[in-house]
């Protein structure tokens, strides 16, 4: 048999063999009640504020998170900017969202963190920039 064929076999054995099966992946990080919990979008406007009368806004990120757990994003360009944001949500009375941030654009950064209320926006303005932050729970619609 020459080795296309023998390929051809193996795979096509292999393929029967897993047929109906599942691939799960898990980690020991998060909640083990992480599929009944709930899931949060917080959703920034990064805005650079270093000349008043010309703001600019640099990034507008979003980050889908899910209660009592942390999430974060890092967005960076070449030399020029760097944003890193670390949020968590902690359900309960009220549910408040906390983000802790750093940025950095050209010569001029900041961090700091910015507690919000979920459904209600909002804002800091510390070190040239502006960041104003919306945390609003996901529907459960997913369409």
């Amino acid at each position: 048999m020459d080795w296309a064929k023998l390929k051809t076999v193996l795979l096509t054995g292999f393929l029967a063999f897993t047929a109906g099966c599942q691939l799960t992946l898990s980690s020991n990080f998060g909640n083990d009640n992480a599929a009944t919990s709930a899931n949060y979008i917080v959703a920034y406007q990064i805005t650079d504020v270093s000349d008043l009368n010309d703001p600019v806004i640099i990034a507008i990120p979003k980050i889908t998170v899910i209660a009592e757990q942390e999430a974060s994003i890092s967005i960076s360009e070449s030399n020029k900017q760097f944003i890193e944001i670390e949020v968590e949500i902690n359900e309960g009375e009220p549910t408040i969202g906390t983000t802790e941030f750093s940025i950095k654009e050209g010569d001029h950064h900041t961090s700091g963190k910015l507690t919000a209320l979920v459904g209600k926006a909002a804002e800091l303005q510390t070190g040239g920039f502006r960041i104003k932050v919306l945390i609003e729970p996901q529907s459960a619609n997913r369409e």
